[in-house]
């Protein structure tokens, strides 16, 4: 059994009280699928109230650290100081569909270094977090990456925000043509859990900020993969865009992006 650090244990509570009121919210989802703008407005609603959660809890708990939501930041992170990096709800599309495929994320952050994670599931009860040098866990059992070293047996994941950019459709065919499958699950937080879980090869986003995808970045490398920018070199948590997955595919993956890349999009 894994014993949690402090850390740990202010994270997980934070993110069980955000998703108890999703999990709440996510029952009522099934009854306004015939209003789209309602089904809409209520998951923002539901996003609001997670973002009021995140920070009343975490500024409660940590009150010298400033607490960084998914889209209030997609530069750098910069300095020394910690801070927290998280989203109520990765995967808000899903959410507001009825899709059971989103997830709570919280990871706490040194300048470019993530120190921990929290990814909640609520609606599978399933708990993925890590510390950095102790390793990667589902509900308290220790994960790790696939072992799949064939490009064309291996299954990818991705997620764009915004589908009509010219390099998402050549990246996606790009890997598409030498892999299994592309897979677009639609939570870029739990599809990078999954990397570390071993259900998915690997798992790649032109538009992850920072807040996005620290916690899974985190989870894959203590998990014993890698997790880097989206060209397959530096941090994941420096400017936009990720790439992981595991130790045999993470160079293949990463030129396969490079030769489908645009030149602005290099770094």
């Amino acid at each position: 059994m894994a014993i949690r650090s402090a850390e740990i244990n202010v994270m997980v509570t934070c993110a069980t009280k955000v998703a108890r009121a999703l999990t709440r919210d996510f029952g009522e989802i099934g009854q306004l699928q015939t209003s789209r703008e309602g089904s809409m407005e209520y998951t923002e609603r539901s996003f609001n109230h997670g973002v009021w959660t995140l920070n009343e809890n975490l500024t409660k708990a940590r009150p010298e650290r400033d607490v960084l939501l998914t889209g209030s930041t997609s530069g750098e992170l910069i300095g020394s100081r910690e801070v927290w990096l998280a989203n109520p709800i990765s995967g808000r599309t899903n959410f507001s569909h009825g899709i059971p495929h989103f997830a709570v994320t919280i990871a706490l952050a040194r300048g470019q270094e993530t120190l921990a994670a929290v990814i909640y599931d609520s609606v599978h009860d399933d708990l993925y977090w890590a510390e950095k040098g102790v390793g990667a866990y589902r509900n308290d059992r220790r994960i790790r990456v696939s072992e799949r070293g064939q490009i064309d047996a291996a299954v990818i994941g991705n997620f764009e925000v915004n589908n009509s950019e010219p390099f998402v459709h050549k990246a996606r065919s790009a890997v598409a043509q030498q892999t299994n499958d592309v897979r677009v699950l639609g939570s870029i937080a739990l599809d990078l859990a999954y990397v570390a879980a071993g259900w998915l090869d690997g798992f790649w986003s032109l538009s992850a900020t920072a807040a996005d995808c620290a916690s899974g970045a985190l989870l894959v490398q203590e998990a014993g993969g890698f997790a880097s920018g989206l060209s397959g070199t530096g941090s994941p948590t420096k400017g936009i865009g990720i790439l992981a997955a595991n130790g045999h595919l993470h160079a293949t993956l990463g030129a396969l992006l490079r030769e489908a890349r645009a030149p602005t999009l290099v770094r």
